[in-house]
């Protein structure tokens, strides 16, 4: 496990999440008052770790299932922390963090199997 290139795709998945976020609650906020977008929010993590889970085991270019492991373990050792610092009391959703899981393994596996141009060439 490379802890630095694990640690940089951490932190760009935390950005990428929070920008989609920020896009998403702008978008609402001045277009549109439909409860039905509001539904889009459960699909801005699994998205993203998805896409994050690709850049970073086709960096790595090995082992696409652990990598997308790693990186949820990631992603639910800061979403707890957050959960114990802020003092929040919610549950955790297993159903909905297994989705992300499966999210992250599939990103993972896809990544590695992506061909590099460079490599057909």
């Amino acid at each position: 496990m490379k802890l630095s290139k694990l640690l940089k795709y951490s932190l760009v998945l935390l950005i990428f999440s929070l920008i989609a976020f920020f896009i998403l609650t702008l978008y609402i906020y001045y277009f549109s008052n439909n409860p039905a977008v509001k539904t889009v929010y459960a699909f801005v993590v699994p998205i993203s770790i998805f896409l994050v889970s690709i850049m970073y085991s086709r960096c790595i270019r090995e082992r696409g299932l652990l990598r997308g492991i790693e990186l949820w373990l990631i992603y639910f050792a800061i979403i707890l922390l957050m959960k114990v610092i802020l003092k929040y009391p919610a549950e955790i959703k297993i159903l909905y963090n297994s989705i992300v899981l499966a999210s992250s393994i599939l990103g993972g596996i896809i990544g590695v199997n992506l061909k590099n141009k460079k490599a057909q060439v």
